[in-house]
């Protein structure tokens, strides 16, 4: 009998002598006994017989008596049982096939098991070392010809490690963290004092054009084709909304996603990002931190008084809705702020 994952309750299979079950054998044919628990037979469980390459020999579905029948392929010595839960692998002499069924299952020798789950589980780690090493490999690369989309952030460190990833990632983001809870002391800035500056007020916004017109885009926007060039070409001359864009645009994506030179970027561009006091990376950055919730309309206001287009256009409409006439008129404010942002370059 073979061994029972524990807290699962898997297919094991018998190699003893199945003579209990003849009576539902067929005439004749190779089998082997599937069993839910021990002395129990499995019922209706689909399997299939294959060679060590894969041709698969027989399929079927065990009945009342758990039996899994099997064919030989000339010149195989090496087979795979398969289940939903489970897998074997034995080795089958040519001989065996020519004994009677009790005397083949003694024949036959296990050389390998496990569960599916299990398996799947290995092959999804070795795909995970796999693409580390590839992307490890590319890091190295990159580092010495510094010539990547974003290489206009400056030199990536000089290696690349996890450790010091999540070291750079931690750091930038309690100084964020910090820099937000500044911001909200005394419960933040007053909304009806908000007065509009210009984009540029905040930097430089050179060819802000395609800014404008990467922001046009129907969403979800794919991160290539021209109007993603034009909006990098815009970042690297400086152009903090489209920086800021090319951010977010990272930020979304899953970390599995992305390369090590990219994730390497990502904290540069939030570092340069935050020296600016840039008011859209705080909401961004506090909206997959903190998440929604009063705290997260707190820190989309304070963004919205600091200069975030976006987020005026979200604090903006929520203000109209208010009783206080004085924060309808800021909320107006905003609005033709935001608007008047997005119109041209300035």
């Amino acid at each position: 009998m073979l061994k029972l994952l524990p807290k699962k309750t898997l297919l094991t299979l018998s190699l003893l002598s199945p003579l209990s079950h003849a009576a539902n054998a067929p005439a004749a044919g190779h089998y082997l006994t599937l069993y839910a628990v021990p002395g129990v037979p499995q019922d209706d469980d689909p399997y299939t017989w294959s060679t060590a390459g894969g041709k698969q020999l027989t399929k079927g579905v065990t009945k009342a008596d758990g039996r899994a029948y099997l064919k030989a392929e000339e010149g195989e010595e090496t087979y795979v049982l398969e289940t939903v839960s489970m897998r074997w692998t034995f080795t089958v002499p040519a001989r065996c096939w020519q004994e009677a069924p009790a005397a083949f299952q003694s024949c036959l020798k296990l050389k390998q098991s496990g569960s599916q789950y299990d398996i799947r589980q290995d092959a999804e780690k070795l795909a995970r070392e796999k693409d580390q090493q590839a992307k490890a490999v590319a890091y190295e690369l990159a580092v010495r010809a510094n010539d990547d989309a974003l290489a206009w952030l400056g030199k990536l460190p000089p290696q690349w490690s996890v450790q010091e990833h999540a070291r750079r990632l931690l750091s930038i983001g309690d100084k964020m963290e910090r820099h937000i809870a500044s911001g909200l002391r005394q419960g933040g800035p007053d909304a009806r004092q908000f007065v509009c500056k210009a984009p540029t007020a905040y930097g430089a916004l050179p060819q802000q054009q395609a800014v404008l017109a990467y922001q046009l885009q129907p969403r979800p926007v794919l991160h290539a084709g021209a109007a993603w060039d034009q909006l990098l070409s815009a970042a690297a001359q400086g152009n903090w909304m489209a920086r800021l864009e090319v951010y977010e645009a990272l930020a979304e994506r899953k970390v599995s996603e992305l390369s090590y030179v990219e994730q390497a970027r990502l904290v540069q561009l939030m570092q340069w990002l935050h020296q600016r006091e840039i008011a859209g990376l705080y909401s961004f950055f506090s909206a997959r931190t903190i998440g929604d919730g009063a705290m997260q309309d707190r820190v989309a206001r304070l963004a919205a008084m600091q200069g975030s287009v976006a987020d005026q256009s979200v604090v903006g409409t929520l203000l109209q809705h208010e009783d206080d006439p004085a924060l309808v008129a800021a909320g107006k404010r905003m609005l033709d702020c935001a608007a008047a942002a997005m119109q041209s370059p300035r």
